[in-house]
């Protein structure tokens, strides 16, 4: 016996290229929104410095950014909510009768590890 079992991709809802276009522009305007505000690097003391790359649309160029702990500068808005947004896990060891299942510890926090605090709300 023969069985033949047709696979189909998945039906995926596109917007059209003007509805896109439209979209596009709209995050952009508020991505590139200028904010003015205090940096800090919670992980690390005074006279530190965080550095990376960034990239959030296909046709921007790769930028390098560097800012100092304390500084107060302009940055985009896309990238103080991407500063805003960065966590690091730190696990809590519990003793081997808390282990889950295969004995994974399944406790963590979430802990902040940079902070861009706007200047309107300082």
């Amino acid at each position: 016996m023969v069985e033949i079992v047709e696979l189909k991709k998945k039906q995926t809802n596109r917007l059209t290229v003007e509805k896109y276009d439209e979209a596009v522009k709209k995050l952009r305007k508020e991505h590139d929104k200028m904010v003015k505000g205090m940096f800090e690097f919670v992980d690390a003391g005074p006279g530190s410095w965080l550095e990376f790359t960034y990239r959030y649309f296909k046709d921007e160029p790769l930028m390098t950014i560097k800012l100092v702990q304390g500084e107060i500068c302009d940055l985009p808005m896309g990238i103080v909510k991407h500063l805003n947004n960065t966590m690091k896990k730190v696990r809590r060891m519990g003793t081997l009768t808390e282990a889950g299942p295969m004995g994974k510890y399944s406790t963590y926090e979430k802990q902040s590890r940079v902070r861009f605090t706007p200047l309107e709300v300082l």
